[in-house]
């Protein structure tokens, strides 16, 4: 083996190893400091005499813009020892429609809507002015926005493309603003908007419908289910009733509450789709708030007994489909099962139309979008027989 300058060569990592132990073990050498300071007097402490001296750290309280809420326990000013039941917008109730009567002393004298109420009123040339509607509320607005993650029950594991297009709640407040405007053409209300509803009013309140006596009416039983069931428990609440117009207002009467109602916010607590008679019962007590709210306001925060029933009109709608209800309420008194009840009647869920989305036309080898509207229901706007033109809509034509 031919020995090279490479091979003299040392790894210096052991030198220092070495250099570190030796280091480590040097005794200090006195410098004299410690005679020189005695000879002058000078006080000598030792390090832990100071580093083990234990201080208090001071408070110092910081102003900021906004004050700190306050702790959600006892110490809070809205706590309550009775406990509150609330139901909040994206929350439903377990048996739906049966479930909310209970709740609020609500009796069905009969199925559908009263006999004084004619739908079958036909206007002409309404049905070319609600398909215009709902092209322009379903595919014509320009909010372009990341819809919802589409979900194969069949394949959970699948990942679909995302979809982006008009969301859910701003197709509803397009809807039904453009239905009211159409409205507007015949009649002159005024409306008020609340958190994603809209409330018509009125010159003068709708007269009652029913005339009968019903305290005999029994209301539904669930048991072993309680009426609150579902719904969440608080005791951090704040007892208020406020009606939103002044009835000072010459406009102030409510005559028809339109609710929205958004799959992707609207929930049940435990996972399961949302049912056709929750929703109904969501339309039963979204229309007893507004009604209570104004019978307080014109009657006293006390009132049991109303001297004269107010009569309050429903549409509850996700777009497409359309349910209708009208409550007369009659009472606040919600515990006396025995006596005069409020009224509820309604519909079904009517579809105002089958199917409003774009479709590919294959047209010389390219992909067009084209708009296309299948099935406008006359069961909800009786009309005129449609036009035949870009929208053949007579060959589905359903009759209520």
């Amino acid at each position: 083996m031919k020995i090279t300058h490479i091979l003299f060569r040392q790894h210096i990592g052991r030198h220092i190893k070495n250099h570190w132990w030796v280091q480590s073990k040097i005794t200090p050498i006195s410098t004299g400091a410690e005679e020189e300071l005695r000879k002058r007097n000078i006080p000598i402490y030792q390090p832990n005499d100071i580093l083990k001296k234990e201080t208090a750290p001071e408070k110092v309280e910081v102003l900021s813009l906004k004050p700190e809420p306050p702790k959600r326990d006892k110490t809070h000013p809205d706590w309550h020892d009775r406990v509150c039941h609330i139901l909040r917008d994206e929350n439903v109730l377990l048996e739906g429609l049966t479930q909310a009567k209970i709740i609020t002393n609500t009796v069905e004298v009969q199925e559908g809507l009263p006999e004084t109420i004619n739908v079958n009123q036909s206007i002409r040339g309404i049905n070319r002015r609600v398909k215009e509607i709902i092209l322009s509320s379903h595919l014509f607005d320009a909010e372009q926005k990341k819809l919802p993650k589409i979900k194969d029950p069949l394949r959970p594991a699948f990942n679909f493309p995302r979809v982006y297009g008009i969301t859910q709640e701003r197709r509803n407040v397009l809807l039904v603003s453009k239905l009211l405007q159409l409205i507007e053409v015949l009649v002159e209300p005024a409306t008020f908007e609340l958190r994603g509803d809209t409330l018509l009013t009125s010159f003068q309140p709708i007269q009652k419908i029913y005339d009968g006596d019903t305290s005999s009416t029994t209301l539904p039983n669930i048991e072993p289910i309680k009426e609150t069931v579902t719904l969440n428990k608080q005791h951090i609440y704040r007892l208020q009733n406020c009606y939103p117009i002044d009835l000072t207002i010459r406009k102030c009467h409510p005559h028809t509450l339109f609710i929205h109602y958004n799959p992707e916010e609207v929930k049940n607590i435990y996972e399961e789709e949302v049912t056709e008679t929750q929703i109904h019962g969501r339309s039963l007590l979204k229309s007893f708030t507004v009604a209570a709210s104004y019978a307080k306001q014109l009657y006293g925060e006390d009132v049991k007994e109303l001297r004269k029933p107010v009569t309050l009109q429903c549409v509850h709608t996700d777009g497409r489909l359309f349910h209708f209800g009208i409550l007369q309420l009659n009472t606040l008194d919600l515990t006396n099962i025995s006596g005069t009840k409020n009224v509820w009647y309604q519909t079904e869920s009517l579809p105002l139309f089958e199917n409003c989305s774009y479709v590919l036309d294959i047209c010389f080898a390219k992909s067009l979008g084209s708009d296309s509207l299948l099935l406008v229901s006359p069961s909800v706007y009786v009309v005129d027989p449609p036009c035949r033109g870009l929208f053949d809509l007579s060959p589905q034509r359903q009759d209520s």
